[in-house]
């Protein structure tokens, strides 16, 4: 494949931001990664170029993550929802395609309630707020609030054989994708001075000891834009049964499950991701 991803590099609200672009499409589709470690390329590299045929694709490093700008204050869910819309603004403003992985699509779904003008298709790929709680919720509480959080990254980025497993365990159904250089990959990124600082940010921020700072569950019903689901069937980290439970109470919207996928699937099984997201648009736009 020929395609070319060109780096752009834009400020919003003060915050450089790095964005990946390919394709010249009349639609625009925005892609938003998750949290952790993670980042437009490391999340979204194939797909780009699996949609750029059709689409112009623009795949921006969140505030904290890849090679954008951090910032001294709170990672909230609104910062980001800002951010998102000033992206959205650079690019000329009409309305997109807006996909988000995890903490991409929670940020999607706020997006979704706060500004729908600016969204033409939402895209929710295993996403944050499909539920009104988490699993040991009040556990889990504790724990991003405690020391043993704060060394997280520290301490685990040191063993590339723990690395390995927490991706056969968490985000990857078939084991043998989980391959050498995308351990090293991940490793590099938590290597770099304050990785895990803005995930604990934004969880401080938005998990409370009974529920979340932005209750986006509890809004499902009055998302206006036409929804696509797509969800690992296998998923520990978005339980499929919130995805279920949401495409009921979303009013328009689809849902395609990745059997066999956990936390990532646009990444482990790339094409099907990108066909079934261009069926679908096929169909609504």
């Amino acid at each position: 494949m020929t395609t070319q991803v060109e780096k752009k590099h834009i400020s919003i609200n003060g915050v450089g931001i790095t964005c990946y672009c390919a394709g010249d499409g009349n639609d625009a589709i925005v892609l938003l990664h998750g949290a952790g470690v993670d980042s437009a390329m490391l999340s979204w590299a194939e797909v780009i170029l699996l949609l750029s045929g059709r689409y112009q694709v623009i795949a921006p490093d969140l505030p904290g993550y890849g090679a954008s700008g951090r910032i001294d204050g709170e990672y909230t869910l609104s910062f980001y929802s800002e951010i998102v819309k000033g992206i959205i603004e650079a690019f000329g403003g009409k309305p997109v395609i807006l996909a988000g992985l995890s903490l991409g699509g929670g940020i999607c779904l706020n997006m979704a309630l706060v500004y729908p003008e600016l969204i033409k298709v939402l895209v929710l790929v295993d996403a944050w707020g499909l539920f009104d709680k988490l699993s040991w919720h009040r556990l889990t509480h504790w724990f991003i609030r405690s020391k043993l959080n704060d060394n997280l990254y520290e301490w685990t980025n040191r063993y590339p054989s723990f690395i390995r497993f927490s991706l056969k365990y968490s985000l990857f159904g078939d084991k043998s994708k989980v391959s050498d250089d995308l351990v090293a990959e991940i490793q590099k990124a938590m290597l770099e001075p304050g990785a895990g600082k803005p995930f604990i940010s934004f969880q401080r921020s938005e998990i409370t000891p009974t529920g979340f700072t932005t209750d986006l569950f509890g809004r499902l019903e009055e998302i206006n834009v036409p929804t696509l689901l797509i969800h690992g069937t296998l998923d520990k980290a978005v339980p499929v049964k919130g995805a279920i439970l949401a495409s009921k109470r979303i009013p328009d919207c689809e849902m395609h499950l990745m059997e066999g996928c956990k936390h990532w699937p646009q990444k482990e099984r790339p094409e099907e991701f990108a066909n079934a997201l261009q069926l679908y648009l096929g169909r609504k736009l």
